[in-house]
């Protein structure tokens, strides 16, 4: 910059000129350092120059004191030149006249050439050859000069004027100075990118996100108008990036506004005054003189609509605020863009957002990279004695740049002796600072969705949705819409494995609630997770307030007689490991759900009164007998006392028409079972292995609501003279599976075939010489005849021709050790073999039904010729780069040919069965698939073919998970396990890749 007129005598001007420069900014650095003629510009081009390079937010040097004329330049204005990241020269009529200007140009010229700074000319109302060839007022003013300086100082400032004059410029002559300016403006932007001078220097992991937002915000795209919201957890960053994405492309637009706080403007100010702040940012102006909600959202809308303008709302935690603000992108103009930060993303889809982006966490490298800069003042850990350390406190806030800039900092030039402490501590009592801002996200939570919250936090982080949605429900809490809160509010998420996530700091937030509402309240724990918290309660004689109880992976002992006094108790779970002691006497009638595995006591306490009780699961229990008589069971859905041995009879229990699930398995000493259950609720009936159960009540063949009916290996119950043989199943008309496997049966009532539901079938081990037909079964997807030893004959089996998308993953049919089927019968084996898959590869092809994989066992004594690729060894290689790079291929059926035989020592050997291993191999990474093989229950050599059928995506999935995405060779393995000695032999094997044509 220059201002004063043609200098004589420079020297006595520095220390006036020094005197000045007490008006600049404090800062040292500047975006943008503009040299001009002051007489000649500064009160219009250059004027309005400096007002769009403000309104932009980019910094550039200016004074606008008069100076007096000096000789020299102030050392001031030096720093300023040199500390400046772009020059703009303005070349006016009496710019070559000030020796000022023409000491700037030269060392503008020199800053250029140590460190390559850009430099723009503007010929404001000269042409660019007046300059660079030194014609008019130039020539004039430069001979002038040599009469009163060195010689070789005017050089200099020749070859400066002439080498800025050849750079490519604008040129102002006749031309509007307003759309020249803002390109002028929008160039300095171009070359900036969004780096300017008021930009932390400390911002790790925020550049993909901002190109994925841009992406979003289709900025190319210059006629819609479009909104994008922000979202994710608090303390994830969400602020930060939408600042920077601001302050990167807020030069694109004419309007731009950034509210920095929704919720807290309209707390204080009302939605008025955030309408008077967007005015304000957007035009320049103050509207004092709006006084309603009402004249403001006019004005807004009628002063916009013709602009393109940048919105951004942050913090924004109330649909309603955006509702009364109604700044909604229809009322703007061509190519503006709305951004909206919200923690809750149902605000932003009831906006009805174009896009959604969900900020994530800080990957491992990012978020060393942050800690580091914040503890060490580094780019990487300042000492292998902090590695440790470091890592284990990033293990702590996985990810959060909030905690990791908090702890940090905090932890900056501190000894490795005060890091353990903080480390010991963070993990006892979380820092204060960071819970206070994630405390924010939960604001607004309704009474029950804080429940569920503190549930999960407590209890559930990590575990099964399906699991866990099933417990809160049992509890009352209503978990399909009060999840779907928690989501949306980015307090969890569900996992790709469909699991419920929660932040380590949100859970430990929880946590600390709990806590510290229970110190609030003379310690009312309302939530247990460790037995430690469970000791302390006890203590205090504080069981009375316990709600909840969920223990596992705990060796320590709990008291029975605390679980008696926990009378407000509604959900107890308690895995394989706690050991409860003592005397139980009583339970909370409130128990909606229990959850207690090897229950040790062999009643439950008669004093209990389950009318709230949900789901009642004592699996492996001790238990002889629930209670002695009945008990009132209104919402009972679930019983569960599988593997419960002691179990001998379940002679009405008690009334519980709501009953949807019983599971018996493995009750072994269970003799005798009466129900009463209202026929049209209970769903699945498991009494498989219940060995010593004297008869199947009639009752259960007219439940027209089972869908699943398992009594495998209830051989006793068919040898009463009463039940023979199996009832009718017409009545049976929702049966999805059946398992009447081991039974002891010698004939199938023909009513199967009115089954025409059934999907899964398992008549294995059984004494039939010919069965139904089943031709009317087309559902049918599984069928097992496995050791049915007397078989000659095969059913009639459904064609398959309209298969139903299938939500089981596997599929297939088992037809091993039937040594007295006929030889024709082997042959229609394969027959059906062939027709039945054919028919699941079309139905996973055009109904894209979920099989993974399907699944044959038959008996041959050779593998079809049709696989072409077949070797006879144990293995054989495979060049995956078929399926990888050809569409048309659809799948793989791989095959293996073995051969069994009776075992030379069935005694010793009982318990035992040889497992075939199907695997695919690439080095030391090995996926596999098994098949298990009873021995024990053959008679005569055989020989058998195992067929599976891969989907093109269940196989790409075995090429990821042994790493071969390359489509290197891969190796098909078959190998005998845990029954080497067990004579069974693996003859050959083979593949036949599968294509759509």
């Amino acid at each position: 910059m220059a201002s004063s007129s043609n200098d004589s005598t420079i020297e006595s001007s520095c220390n006036n000129f020094s005197s000045a420069m007490n008006t600049l900014p404090n800062t040292n650095d500047y975006d943008v350092f503009v040299s001009f003629r002051g007489k000649d510009t500064r009160h219009s081009f250059t004027d309005h120059l400096f007002g769009a390079l403000r309104r932009k937010g980019i910094l550039a040097f200016r004074d606008d004191t008069a100076l007096i004329r000096g000789k020299s330049i102030a050392p001031e204005l030096l720093r300023a030149i040199e500390s400046s990241k772009i020059y703009v020269i303005v070349f006016s009529e009496n710019y070559a006249s000030s020796t000022w200007c023409l000491q700037e140009l030269e060392n503008i010229i020199q800053c250029e050439q140590r460190s390559g700074k850009g430099v723009l000319p503007v010929f404001y109302d000269v042409d660019p050859s007046v300059v660079r060839l030194e014609r008019g007022y130039y020539v004039e003013a430069l001979a002038e000069h040599e009469n009163y300086h060195d010689p070789e100082l005017v050089q200099r400032w020749r070859v400066a004027l002439a080498k800025v004059a050849n750079l490519a410029g604008w040129h102002m002559r006749n031309m509007p100075q307003y759309e020249e300016i803002e390109k002028i403006v929008q160039e300095i932007i171009r070359r900036f990118g969004y780096k300017f001078s008021c930009l932390a220097n400390d911002l790790v992991g925020t550049l993909t996100p901002i190109a994925e937002l841009e992406k979003c915000l289709l900025l190319n795209s210059i006629s819609d108008v479009r909104a994008v919201g922000i979202c994710g957890m608090g303390g994830v960053g969400k602020t930060t990036i939408a600042s920077l994405l601001y302050g990167k492309i807020s030069h694109q637009f004419n309007a731009c506004c950034f509210i920095d706080d929704v919720s807290q403007f309209f707390k204080y100010y009302g939605p008025l005054g955030v309408q008077k702040q967007i005015l304000h940012q957007t035009l320049g102006e103050e509207h004092k003189q709006i006084y309603n909600h009402y004249d403001g959202t006019n004005l807004i809308q009628s002063r916009l609509r013709r602009l393109k303008a940048l919105i951004v709302f942050d913090n924004v935690d109330q649909s309603e605020q955006l509702e009364k603000l109604a700044l909604y992108p229809k009322v703007l103009g061509e190519g503006s863009r709305v951004i909206i930060v919200c923690r809750d993303s149902h605000i932003l889809k009831e906006y009805e957002v174009d896009a959604l982006y969900k900020v994530q966490t800080l990957n491992d490298t990012n978020s060393l990279q942050l800690f580091c800069r914040k503890a060490f003042k580094l780019d990487n850990i300042k000492s292998v004695r902090y590695k440790e350390l470091t890592h284990d406190i990033l293990n702590i806030v996985d990810g959060l740049p909030l905690a990791i800039k908090v702890l940090g900092s905090f932890l900056f030039d501190r000894t490795i002796s005060e890091w353990r402490s903080a480390l010991i501590r963070l993990k006892e009592n979380p820092n204060k600072d960071i819970m206070d801002a994630l405390q924010l996200s939960i604001y607004g939570l309704e009474k029950v969705e804080l429940q569920i919250f503190l549930d999960i936090a407590c209890f559930f982080d990590g575990k099964e949705e399906k699991y866990v949605k099933n417990v809160l429900n049992c509890c009352g809490f209503h978990p399909d819409i009060g999840l779907r809160v928690l989501v949306d509010k980015s307090l969890i998420s569900i996992s790709d494995e469909s699991k419920i996530e929660m932040h380590g700091m949100l859970k430990e937030l929880g946590r600390k609630i709990v806590q510290e509402n229970s110190k609030k309240e003379a310690r009312k724990w309302s939530r247990l997770w460790l037995h430690k918290y469970c000791y302390d309660v006890m203590s205090e004689n504080m069981e009375k307030n316990v709600e909840a109880i969920v223990l596992e992976g705990d060796t320590e002992i709990l008291m029975a007689e605390a679980l008696s006094n926990m009378s407000r108790l509604r959900l107890l779970i308690l895995k394989d490991d706690v050991k409860v002691l003592g005397s139980l006497t009583n339970l909370s009638n409130q128990l909606r759900y229990v959850e207690w595995n090897v229950y040790p006591f062999i009643y439950f306490p008669s004093s209990f009164q389950p009318d709230r009780l949900v789901e009642l699961i004592l699996v492996g229990s001790n238990i002889k007998q629930l209670w002695e008589g009945k008990k009132n069971l209104p919402n009972l859905r679930i019983l569960d006392l599988s593997h419960s041995k002691n179990l001998s009879q379940m002679s009405a229990f008690g009334e519980a028409p709501n009953l949807e699930r019983l599971n018996l398995e493995g009750c072994v000493k269970l003799v005798q079972l009466e129900l009463s259950i209202d026929p049209i609720k209970l769903v699945f009936l498991n009494l498989k292995n219940c060995k010593n159960l004297i008869c199947i009540p009639n009752g259960i063949f007219d439940l027209n609501s089972l869908e699943n009916l398992n009594i495998c290996s209830c051989s006793t119950a068919f040898t009463n003279p009463r039940l023979s043989e199996l009832p009718s199943l017409a009545n049976l008309s929702c049966l999805r599976e059946v398992d009447i496997s081991f039974c002891g049966l010698s004939q199938l009532t023909d009513t199967i075939r009115y089954l025409s539901c059934l999907q899964r079938l398992n008549l294995g081990g059984n004494n039939f010489v010919t069965l139904p037909s089943m031709r009317e079964l087309s559902k049918l997807v599984y069928l097992s005849l496995e050791h049915c030893k007397l078989l000659e004959a095969l059913p009639d089996l459904p064609l398959h021709a309209a298969i139903e998308r299938n939500e089981y993953l596997r599929a297939g049919m088992y037809i091993f050790n039937c040594p007295k089927l006929l030889e024709s019968e082997t042959k229609r084996c394969s027959d059906i073999t062939c027709s039945w898959m054919k028919q699941f590869i079309l139905a996973n092809q055009e109904s894209f039904a979920s099989s993974h994989w399907i699944e044959f066992v038959i008996p041959g004594i050779e593998m079809p010729s049709w696989f072409n690729d077949q070797k006879m060894a144990t293995s054989i290689r495979i060049d995956p780069s078929l399926i990888i790079h050809n569409n048309n291929v659809i799948g793989i059926v791989c095959c293996v040919l073995f051969s069994t035989g009776p075992n030379d020592e069935p005694s010793r050997t009982k318990e035992r069965k040889a497992v075939l291993h199907l695997s695919f191999q690439r080095g030391d990474f090995v996926d596999h698939y098994r098949i298990q093989v009873h021995t024990n229950l053959i008679m005569v050599r055989s020989t058998h073919m195992w067929l599976t059928y891969f989907t093109r995506e269940s196989f790409s999935n075995i090429l990821r998970d042994i790493g071969n995405e390359a489509a290197d060779e891969i190796r098909m393995e078959v190998s005998i396990v845990e029954g080497e000695d067990l004579n069974v032999e693996v003859k050959n094997c083979g593949y036949l890749w599968i294509f759509s044509d």
